[in-house]
């Protein structure tokens, strides 16, 4: 230890200064074995300094980044990322054009078809290009039916086509049946006639079936044909 009054080292077990003689006190700064008093710790920082200097109190951790931005893309809200084009998702497959799915469906949504509804959509690859209504039933008049004939058998082959069931019965083959059976197989005809004119709408219990058995039972069939040609229309785009 150290003597408080002329400053000599003596042993720690000593009372007694031996250079000077004063009476050695053992006091805090004294006890550090040599070490002479003890240092502050705290030299040279600053009382209750912020830790996190030059951070300034709710600033956003992510600098630079706008409110709202979308991560993704860099674009603020309602922007669509570059390159996207909403009309063309990559969908088009089997030649059902732009919004088209595999089974020639297309969504008013996102690919995924989460919430959207679902909507038959026919491009210009399916050859059908539609047919002005009131022309085909003035036509069908002028030539005594002839033309009816012929837009029976040909817009049947149009609706199986559209409603993907190629494999029912053509147009032609359904009229013989419709003639060797004295129109019986017409009711059958008209019934799923409906179906797939509801399936083109969109409309799955559209009633459309019951309605056309009842007009091709009281002889209305060119009614029928002008209600699916309606939908055949719509599927396809037509604008006549």
């Amino acid at each position: 230890m150290f003597c408080t009054n002329c400053g000599a080292e003596n042993p720690d077990n000593a009372k007694f200064c031996t250079n000077c003689g004063a009476k050695l006190e053992v006091s805090d700064q004294s006890v550090n074995t040599g070490a002479g008093p003890l240092p502050d710790m705290n030299t040279g920082f600053a009382p209750q300094q912020d830790v996190n200097a030059g951070f300034t109190p709710q600033q956003d951790g992510n600098a630079g980044f706008t409110p709202q931005q979308d991560v993704n893309t860099g674009f603020t809200g309602g922007d669509q990322p570059l390159g996207f084009d909403p009309q063309n998702n990559g969908y088009n497959q089997g030649g059902y054009g732009y919004q088209g799915a595999p089974n020639g469906y297309g969504y008013q949504g996102d690919p995924n078809n989460y919430g959207y509804q679902q909507v038959p959509y026919y491009g210009p690859a399916t050859g059908i290009t539609g047919r002005n209504i009131i022309l085909s039933i003035l036509f069908s008049f002028l030539t005594f039916g002839v033309y009816y004939i012929y837009w029976f058998i040909v817009l049947t082959d149009e609706v199986n086509q559209l409603s993907n069931r190629n494999n029912d019965t053509s147009g032609a083959l359904a009229f013989i049946l419709n003639i060797v059976t004295c129109h019986i197989y017409g009711w059958y005809w008209a019934y799923k006639l409906g179906e797939k004119t509801d399936y083109l709408k969109n409309m799955p219990s559209g009633g459309s079936s019951v309605l056309f058995l009842i007009l091709q039972l009281f002889n209305f069939g060119f009614v029928n044909l002008a209600i699916a040609q309606d939908a055949v229309n719509k599927a396809v785009g037509y604008q006549g």
